[in-house]
């Protein structure tokens, strides 16, 4: 009876509600990206910028940014972004010209609008992750469920490093979760692709994703779970976006995947 309601519990409005979230962030995702790029912020970081109506450095030029103006960059193409001119118009400008850091001005401990977009989409998403988690009608009859917390996002260069917390909201304090299996692995799998998709949606080359669990002490240090690994450049976008699971053949992992998530976090 057990397993009949595990099994039953996967097909609540919690799952559903998730693959349709999952099939959402996966359209959108492949539909968004065009060349593997995404509008976003950057900032003129050479003296004087030429904007040019091809990707040609003999094609006239059609406009002129200077050091420290803002402008927006819809895609690229080879070593030249292509970027806006104003509302109907756009053209090519340099890579070596455009800088993505400080794009809000200020220090360069500030983060760009992009980063801060970035971490705030992923936030959002674990967010409704673990609304739907909790709301489950397995978490109302078995009081625990695992839920992820985010822990932080930087930005240096072209990589991108993102730290998540594996753990478990608990109903009841008596549950313990050590070696207990966990019946959303599969889940749980859906939700790290969803955020690698996340990630890959950004004008970043690089990304690294490090999990935590288990709380080894009070000085609130924790113990790495699983570490994911992969280049945007990489990623064949064409055979991703069709076949769910795929895209764990580009993403670089520290264990195996079949591995993963499959009990809870021991968690003190």
């Amino acid at each position: 009876m057990e397993i009949l309601y595990i099994l039953g519990s996967m097909f609540n409005k919690f799952f559903i509600a998730f693959l349709l979230c999952v099939g959402f962030v996966f359209n959108g995702f492949c539909e968004e990206k065009t060349g593997g790029f995404v509008e976003s912020l950057g900032v003129i970081k050479a003296n004087v910028v030429y904007v040019r109506d091809k990707p040609d450095l003999n094609a006239r030029r059609i406009r002129t940014f200077y050091e420290g103006a803002k402008i927006i960059v819809t895609g690229e193409q080879g070593k030249w972004y292509k970027v806006k001119v104003n509302n109907v118009r756009s053209g090519y400008a340099l890579k070596k010209d455009i800088s993505f850091k400080d794009t809000l001005g200020g220090s360069s401990e500030s983060s760009s609008y992009f980063d801060k977009k970035l971490s705030l989409s992923v936030k959002s998403f674990i967010d409704r992750f673990n609304f739907n988690m909790i709301e489950s009608g397995y978490f109302q009859k078995e009081g625990i469920v695992p839920i992820f917390k985010y822990k932080q996002l930087q930005v240096e260069d072209s990589t991108v490093k993102l730290e998540l917390i594996y753990t478990t909201e608990k109903k009841k304090e008596r549950v313990d979760s050590d070696n207990m299996s966990n019946p959303f692995e599969k889940e749980l799998k859906y939700f790290m692709e969803v955020v690698i998709f996340k990630l890959i949606n950004s004008p970043y080359e690089n990304f690294h994703i490090e999990v935590f669990s288990n709380t080894t002490g009070n000085n609130g240090s924790f113990k790495k779970y699983a570490e994911f690994s992969f280049n945007r450049k990489r990623v064949n976008f064409e055979k991703v976006k069709d076949f769910r699971g795929e895209i764990w053949n580009y993403v670089k992992t520290s264990a195996d995947v079949s591995e993963i998530f499959t009990k809870y976090p021991a968690v003190k």
